[in-house]
């Protein structure tokens, strides 16, 4: 990951920019519910190079939130699709959305914390999409630690942050103290062209029932996703008459990708 964070930072320049904005928060669910942001930013891209990163700290200046939280980088970007030299994503026609934290710490009570990554102008031809979706942990320390990270997806209204609402689920990979991947395909409906992406990282460790001194970190975990648009085809009706009503219509398509492991 290091070398890419520092690649995409030296190639961002002044370019024309589109309408995609990326913005980060977190909700510390050991104060509430209240959500917080880190910090926007807008698309400036050329033809051939990078979207976007939004990096809340810098290296060697870990972030502290909330109650105790401790992050070394939380990185959140729209990377271009296959073609170019500095695609990195999920591969294919379409831009991949990542999110992703390393050497995380809990603090020493424990409890929960959510962050958000919300992708404001997402495009695809069609509201019935397909999201391939690659998600890790890439970083855990050994052991049975009570550490919990799960990945979500959601599809919202373009105009909404931080979405969490049940309503627009794409779908979720939970890893319990384990350094695992997951690999699947999620389908949703886009409300509108364009539309948001929030992914949401739920970092939780429970130390009610550990011993003083267990570990409390170092965790690091990342996601991925590509919004894909299919066409509902028509199959033309029957004629009026014979008996047979309605139309029916069928979801077709197919998308390929591959797997980037992200390094720690």
């Amino acid at each position: 990951m290091l070398k890419r964070l520092l690649l995409t930072t030296a190639l961002i320049a002044p370019v024309p920019a589109f309408a995609d904005t990326v913005t980060v928060g977190y909700q510390d669910l050991n104060l509430g519910t209240q959500i917080f942001g880190l910090g926007s930013v807008a698309s400036a891209v050329t033809a051939t190079g990078p979207i976007l990163q939004l990096l809340p700290t810098t290296l060697n200046q870990p972030l502290f939130l909330g109650s105790g939280w401790g992050f070394d980088q939380i990185l959140a970007m729209v990377i271009p699709q296959t073609g170019n030299m500095f695609s990195g994503g999920l591969g294919g026609p379409n831009y991949t959305f990542e999110f992703a934290f390393n050497n995380a710490f809990a603090p020493p009570q424990g409890g929960t914390i959510r962050l958000f990554a919300t992708w404001q102008g997402a495009n695809t031809t069609s509201n019935n999409i397909t999201l391939p979706f690659v998600t890790a942990t890439d970083e855990m320390p050994a052991g049975n630690n009570n550490i919990t990270v799960a990945s979500s997806v959601y599809v919202c209204d373009e105009s909404v942050l931080f979405c969490f609402d049940p309503t627009r689920f794409a779908g979720q990979a939970v890893f319990h103290d384990q350094l695992a991947s997951s690999n699947m395909t999620l389908t949703s409906i886009a409300p509108g062209q364009p539309f948001s992406i929030t992914e949401v990282f739920d970092f939780a460790q429970n130390r009610s029932l550990l011993p003083p001194g267990a570990p409390q970190g170092d965790v690091g975990a990342f996601m991925e996703t590509t919004p894909v648009g299919h066409q509902m085809s028509q199959v033309p009706a029957p004629i009026i008459g014979s008996g047979i009503p309605g139309l029916v219509a069928a979801l077709i398509g197919w998308f390929g990708w591959r797997r980037r492991r992200v390094a720690a």
